[in-house]
């Protein structure tokens, strides 16, 4: 230990106090020391003055680091005594709380959230947190608080924040739990996904292989748990829907106590149903389950559901009046998901790792309710393992599915995200439920899958009935460029759509670029952006928000500036090169006014026009870029069809 070395070392080195006397005009050391409780000065010769003197200046600096030490000792003596496992082996990975009892590994203490849903009423708590949130962690750690079964460690939790609650150490071990994950429903058709529930549900039942012991549950009982725990191992998909309200049946009848239900990422089912394309099955199974499990079932005290978005009721919760919801954008449970910035730090320091700035840079960003500066454990844990600030988050079902979603979207959506991907911030009215049936197409589903999966925070927020009123921006740094991979094939139909646009800008190719939109236009193109709908879903907007995100990838070599003032008007895009040797291009788009003009020829030559009679190459002559370097485009379009022309 360096405090060790320290103190040896200072046994080592000359005693006392290096001082100063003045004799004939020149300052001679001294060595001030106290013997025998006299003090004495003891002139330092010049032949060891220069040893003497650096053996003081090390003295020196070994008191400052052993001072500095000690208080950075107190300090993690006092980290330690709230949060006392923080200086534990970083391991990923591990899910089970008994994986991190008692400091097998580093633990972030999150168990005032037991006391907080103990003091609660709410009969079905629904907590929704973006993936890797410690939410599965943290449902572990209410079954190893709560099961009889899992009781007779109390030194798991003695030195946990819910120990510190009287009345929930009197729960500790009195509650059977009946906990599932629906983790593993994943597959490419419904056969598959049901078999990973049904797997689910068979983990559930082995837990309690206790009850085949009791002596209070009769013949009948124990076959009846003997015969479902049978189906569910030779996958019978028959009946399943009766297995959580049948073992909650047998454990009360065992214990005379209901249990309590923890269901783990509920909603993955739906969100792998829905993009591999079985949702009609999958929510007809779900919404029988969770109708017998919650709403029919007499034998369960209460329940926490947990999973990344929030299904709207009408899809799934129809029956259930007595549902609690907290979501991203809600106060309760706010800091007992993800790191808090405190935490962060904390953890920092009692790992021995000084680069708190970078990690917050990099991490730092989500915001759950009214705490702000929450971290994605998952990389903080990879951090402190690799020591490398890297993206972490990897590719899930839900992030597949933003993609694909955006994609199908409305181009006002696509330009307000690339909006988003510029760093800046979007005001939204967000509705947080989730409406699977209508996600193609419904904006409010969009954005509420954006804010659910952590792409996007939520700051700002008003309720207003069912309506989050909020600004909107990307998360953090990391989350910006998995966002930005994703925008990169929003609006094309593979690489290629993209790679040509980008070669036929930046090649002056303005025929390619024609076909180009006018092929991006007929295969996404819906009813409403042909100008027939709202305002906002005008041809020109879905041509503006169109090229937005064809070019957006090229923001390591362009600045690209939207709807900016220049001149004696407003230009559409304007492109100004971050290298010399590169054009620059202002757009404009303009749709075609049958009553003035007779072709789109002379549309896209309006469009030129106006670039020149309102100055729009003011902004970029001012920037310093040559009036040869500077390529006008006017973009004209009729229903679906699109023309460019170039001018420099």
């Amino acid at each position: 230990m360096r405090l060790e070395e320290i103190d040896s070392r200072l046994k080592e080195l000359p005693q006392g106090t290096l001082t100063y006397k003045t004799i004939n005009g020149k300052k001679q050391p001294y060595i001030q020391r106290t013997i025998q409780g006299k003090s004495q000065s003891v002139y330092v010769k010049l032949e060891g003055r220069e040893k003497i003197l650096l053996e003081f200046q090390e003295r020196k600096s070994l008191e400052e680091e052993k001072k500095r030490l000690l208080k950075y000792y107190e300090t993690l003596k006092d980290i330690l005594k709230e949060n006392p496992y923080l200086d534990a082996q970083v391991g990923c990975g591990y899910q089970d709380f008994r994986d991190f009892a008692c400091g097998q590994q580093f633990y972030v203490d999150k168990t005032h959230f037991i006391t907080q849903w103990l003091r609660s009423r709410e009969k079905v708590t629904l907590i929704t947190r973006p993936r890797r949130f410690g939410k599965t962690t943290l449902l572990s750690t209410v079954e190893n608080f709560l099961d009889p079964a899992c009781a007779g460690h109390p030194e798991y939790f003695e030195k946990l924040k819910v120990w510190k609650s009287e009345q929930s150490r009197k729960c500790y071990g009195t509650i059977p739990t009946v906990s599932v994950s629906f983790g593993s429903c994943k597959g490419m058709n419904y056969a598959q996904a049901v078999r990973g529930m049904i797997s689910g549900l068979f983990n559930m039942y082995e837990i309690h292989n206790e009850l085949l012991k009791s002596e209070i549950l009769d013949a009948e009982d124990k076959e009846a748990y003997r015969s479902m725990r049978e189906k569910l191992w030779h996958r019978e998909n028959n009946n399943i829907e009766m297995a959580i309200p049948e073992l909650c049946r047998l454990l009360y009848k065992h214990y005379g106590t209901k249990p309590v239900i923890l269901l783990d990422e509920y909603d993955t089912p739906l969100l792998e149903a829905y993009t591999d394309g079985y949702w009609d099955e999958m929510i007809g199974t779900c919404r029988q389950m969770f109708h017998s499990a919650f709403k029919e079932n007499n034998y369960y005290s209460r329940a926490i559901i947990t999973g990344v978005t929030r299904v709207s009721k009408n899809s799934l919760f129809s029956d259930l009046n007595n549902i609690k919801v907290a979501t991203v954008t809600c106060d309760e449970y706010s800091d007992c998901f993800g790191f808090t910035e405190q935490e962060v730090k904390d953890a920092l320091m009692c790992q021995s790792v000084d680069q708190m700035q970078e990690v917050k840079k990099m991490y730092d960003g989500f915001i759950f309710g009214s705490h702000k500066d929450i971290y994605n454990p998952w990389s903080i844990c990879n951090y402190l393992i690799d020591g490398e600030l890297l993206s972490y988050w990897t590719n899930t079902s839900s992030n597949k599915l933003v993609g694909d979603i955006i994609r199908k979207h409305p181009m006002r959506s696509k330009h307000e995200i690339e909006q988003l991907m510029a760093g800046e911030v979007v005001h939204k009215e967000i509705n947080e439920n989730i409406t699977f049936q209508y996600l193609d197409g419904d904006e409010n589903s969009l954005w509420s899958l954006l804010l659910a999966v952590g792409y996007i925070k939520a700051d700002n927020v008003k309720k207003k009935g069912e309506i989050t009123e909020c600004d909107v921006s990307v998360t953090n740094q990391e989350v910006m460029g998995m966002f930005r991979s994703q925008i990169r094939e929003m609006v094309k139909n593979g690489d290629s759509v993209y790679r040509d646009f980008v070669y036929a800008l930046m090649n002056h190719k303005t025929e390619l670029l024609s076909e180009i939109l006018t092929e991006v236009a007929y295969t996404s193109m819906s009813y409403f952006d042909t100008g027939k709908g709202p305002a906002e879903r005008t041809p020109e907007n879905f041509y503006h928000g169109l090229v937005l995100g064809l070019i957006v990838s090229l923001r390591d070599q362009y600045r690209i500036v939207s709807n900016r003032e220049s001149g004696m008007g407003r230009y559409d895009i304007a492109m100004y090169p971050l290298q010399k040797d590169l054009d620059a291009f202002i757009l404009e788009f303009k749709v075609m006014n049958e009553k003035k003009e007779k072709e789109i020829e002379d549309t896209a030559r309006n469009a030129l026009l106006q670039i020149e009679e309102k100055a729009y190459e003011t902004d970029l002559l001012a920037a310093g870029i040559p009036r040869e370097k500077i390529y006008k485009l006017g973009i004209a379009f009729v229903g679906k069809n699109a023309l460019v022309m170039e001018q420099q």
